[in-house]
């Protein structure tokens, strides 16, 4: 799979060694309260999670019932997904793939989620092929749920230098910025009781008027524009972007034309 080298390396490795890759926060579950609401889903949907990391999202929908698939590409983060359904009693199915060119077909999904997991790619089009492949596989009506840093709030409280440290492990990061468009490189030292590295992470920000007009530009109808899952409403001082969109099926089936039916089974290489 191409994927830049800086991005296998910390999230094969260095993201477990800063995180610990723990099992569903109360906060999590917080989230997913609201984003059930949000995208109006039930214990029947079937719901992908783009970019699913270990699972937390994933795990928490997993176990209210709903069919779960979330897609990654790292394979130890997909491992850990599989060893904490197994602990917490749920089901779900972990595949490995890539984020710009699923592995299902069109319209096999009531939601899609993409939690923290946009902007990691170098260019433009990569970062936008992500939402556009997501808004592919979802069913007519359904919903896509995003969620991102707010990039106004970093640029407004920005830190060229900053650490961490909690159970045992000491982080320390220094931080660039680059503008058009605006992406944020940090330098990551870890050391601690889950092993020591030295990583680098890129990220793409988002302002939330940038953001919007990208997903409009993509033909994304949006439903709402949050500050979390429960609704509060989006200020410029919110930590976080959350929004809610869709797409219509005729966009969608006239892509998949042009794509030649790439995608026609929901297969993909499991872990």
């Amino acid at each position: 799979m191409d994927v830049p080298d800086w991005t296998r390396e910390y999230f094969e490795r260095g993201y477990a060694q800063r995180w610990g890759l723990k099992a569903p926060t109360s906060q999590v579950e917080h989230e997913v309260s609201g984003l059930w609401k949000l995208l109006q889903i039930s214990p029947k949907s079937r719901v992908l999670d783009v970019g699913c990391g270990h699972g937390r999202h994933a795990l928490v929908l997993a176990g209210r019932g709903v069919e779960v698939i979330g897609i990654d590409f790292a394979v130890a983060l997909l491992n850990r997904a599989r060893h904490l359904a197994a602990d917490l009693g749920t089901r779900g199915r972990w595949v490995r793939g890539d984020m710009r060119q699923l592995p299902f077909r069109s319209g096999c999904a009531s939601a899609a989620i993409v939690m923290d997991a946009l902007g990691f790619f170098d260019t433009e089009e990569e970062n936008e092929a992500v939402l556009l492949e997501a808004a592919r596989v979802l069913k007519s009506g359904g919903r896509l749920a995003l969620k991102v840093v707010n990039g106004g709030a970093v640029l407004d409280a920005f830190r060229e230098a900053a650490g961490e440290e909690r159970d045992g492990v000491v982080v320390t990061i220094s931080r660039t910025l680059t503008f058009n468009p605006l992406r944020m490189t940090e330098k990551i030292s870890i050391r601690g009781s889950r092993g020591h590295g030295e990583y680098e992470r890129r990220q793409r920000l988002y302002l939330v008027e940038e953001l919007r007009a990208t997903l409009e530009r993509l033909r994304f109808f949006i439903a709402g524009v949050f500050a979390d899952p429960q609704g509060t409403p989006f200020e410029r001082a919110s930590t976080t972007i959350w929004i809610v969109a869709h797409r219509d099926r005729d966009d969608e089936r006239n892509r998949d034309h042009r794509r030649g039916n790439r995608t026609t089974t929901l297969r993909g290489r499991a872990t």
